[in-house]
């Protein structure tokens, strides 16, 4: 079986949106006001994320930040830089693992031999750790995860299995913490669920022809990621676009926003196909507007 948190990493490094700084920007604004994902931050990028991860957007985007120390400019651009600057960064503080330290990499749980082993799976498990953080912030903060005393935090989403967090659970102090980062199997799945939700996004607005599949899937093969991987990729961009068919697979509510989250980090959000493929996939997923919204401010879509 292939490696779903490298593959993923291949697809954003192969098909970054424009939007994909100032998303992950955006993200990391919010997480200096602190929760969840001021710590995943913090196990990116040492004590001073935010603002480390602000410079880096600001430099992949030409402005007067300072870029990942070595990173390298060629290939994925900055997607690539993204990746070298978490597998970097987040080997820095693996001495506080033993001081449990929640800032540490330990923190990151199943995702941290992703990071750290740097390159695609960087890219992909830096990625999957601020949905999450992100996809968790947004439930505990809406009106769904406001419930959680009275068992309404661990409801499915439609044709899932009982998941999130458990009821009137202390809120996450590590992404290690939140359901589904602490198993590998789990990251895998999830990475396998992230792949599809942003091909089916990107797929929204009919811009994904032959020439762009075939784009696609040679970025694949060069990066090594082998048949299972590419036939994988290839299935799902013959698939139809069908939200409903994607919600079935979501095992929980939390997770439901972070396949959410994925689709509009997957694109521009500038068109109505893609706005109106965003409502209907909210739709499906029975998502709350309050925490659609919440989603959408952290990712800077208006």
């Amino acid at each position: 079986m292939f490696d779903a948190t490298k593959l993923l990493g291949a697809l954003l490094e192969g098909r970054a949106p424009a939007s994909m700084p100032g998303r992950l920007d955006a993200a990391s604004r919010q997480g200096q006001q602190g929760g969840l994902m001021q710590q995943v931050l913090s196990q990116l990028g040492g004590a001073s994320a935010g603002a480390g991860l602000g410079s880096l957007i600001g430099g992949m985007l030409g402005g007067s930040g300072q870029q990942a120390p070595g990173a390298q400019q060629a290939g994925g651009g900055f997607m690539n830089n993204f990746g070298e600057y978490a597998r970097r960064a987040a080997a820095s503080p693996r001495d506080q693992v033993a001081q449990n330290n929640p800032a540490a990499i330990g923190g990151l749980g199943a995702l941290a031999g992703a990071v750290l082993g740097g390159g695609r799976g960087a890219i992909g498990g830096g990625i999957m750790a601020m949905l999450g953080s992100i996809a968790y912030t947004a439930f505990q903060n809406s009106s769904a995860g406001s419930g959680a005393a009275s068992g309404s935090a661990s409801a499915p989403a439609p044709g899932a299995a009982a998941g999130g967090s458990a009821a009137g659970a202390a809120p996450a102090k590590s992404l290690a913490q939140v359901p589904g980062y602490s198993d590998p199997a789990e990251v895998q799945r999830k990475a396998r669920l992230m792949v599809r939700a942003m091909v089916q996004a990107a797929k929204a607005d009919g811009t994904v022809d032959q020439a762009e599949t075939a784009r696609i899937t040679g970025h694949i093969d060069r990066g090594g990621e082998g048949p299972e991987a590419r036939a994988f990729v290839e299935h799902e961009l013959r698939q139809p676009v069908d939200p409903a068919a994607l919600a079935r697979d979501v095992k929980s509510r939390q997770e439901a926003l972070e396949v959410y989250a994925a689709s509009v980090m997957a694109i521009d959000v500038d068109t109505d196909a893609e706005r109106d493929y965003l409502a209907k996939l909210a739709k499906a997923l029975t998502l709350q507007p309050d925490a659609v919204a919440q989603v959408n401010a952290a990712l800077n879509v208006r």
